[in-house]
């Protein structure tokens, strides 16, 4: 990353300050996945059918984007690892590894909207 940033910034208070993020973005994946376990729970499931869940098409399509980039991500992520000899610095994958779990993080808020909808009718 040094290519990158120059002299602003060294690689290892690059690396602790993306894995501060890192740390933040897990309690917040932790927090969603309560909350749309809870939401789902509780839901008035009698009144809806499986369709109006998955027919919001736009929601359907962000949901989409946000998994493809957490899993492509992710994968770069563990491909590059595996690489060691021939490998990039360690911040260029907890780089890839923030992009993945930022994908999940939106994933998740797209699925606590709809359902945070779906509970108020």
């Amino acid at each position: 990353m040094d290519y990158w940033f120059g002299n602003l910034i060294n690689d290892y208070f690059l690396y602790k300050i993306i894995e501060g993020i890192i740390a933040i973005l897990s309690m917040i994946v932790i927090y969603l996945g309560i909350q749309i376990t809870l939401s789902w729970k509780f839901l008035n499931k009698e009144n809806l059918n499986s369709n109006e869940i998955i027919s919001q098409k736009q929601s359907f399509n962000r949901s989409t984007v946000f998994i493809f980039i957490a899993g492509f991500f992710m994968l770069i992520h563990e491909f590059l690892e595996g690489l060691e000899k021939d490998a990039p610095d360690y911040v260029t994958y907890e780089l890839f590894e923030l992009v993945a779990l930022t994908g999940l993080v939106l994933f998740f808020l797209e699925w606590h909207k709809i359902l945070m909808k779906l509970r108020k009718k």
